[in-house]
């Protein structure tokens, strides 16, 4: 079993890389370590190209930097780690990196959304279990 975990440091992604890690450690699977930075460099965003390319690496390293200490935590338990940020929309990037990793587990956090932002967006959890190719465990 592989298992790619969405996470980006909020409580919900904490309680989903519990559950993971709890997983991997009784089937003794690899955990993947992920999170999605925005793209701030698309063209109806206003930000000169010297900006933007200056905040997407401080998202980055940020990103970078929350999943290395959450993987050195993990391996010291004796949970195999890998971490992987990719900038982008979430939901394509999980369902990309999942579909790259074989993942035959996406773990998420559910989202509390609410009012008229769930109805015209949905939210990342939703939409990954739709459109996953393999099985998705969302997380209270």
């Amino acid at each position: 079993m592989n298992i790619l975990v969405a996470y980006d440091g909020s409580p919900y992604a904490d309680r989903a890389l519990a559950r993971a890690t709890g997983l991997a450690g009784k089937f003794s699977a690899p955990l993947t370590l992920f999170s999605a930075t925005p793209d701030l460099c698309l063209p109806s965003v206003e930000f000169d190209p010297e900006d933007c390319e200056k905040l997407a690496q401080a998202y980055s390293k940020e990103a970078r930097d929350m999943l290395r200490k959450k993987a050195d935590e993990l391996a010291a338990g004796g949970i195999a780690v890998k971490t992987v940020v990719e900038t982008g929309d979430p939901v394509d990037k999980i369902l990309e990196t999942a579909e790259s990793l074989g993942a035959d587990l996406i773990v998420v956090g559910s989202r509390g959304m609410r009012g008229a932002r769930r109805f015209l967006l949905g939210s990342v959890s939703s939409k990954v279990a739709e459109y996953a190719k393999c099985d998705v465990l969302i997380v209270k």
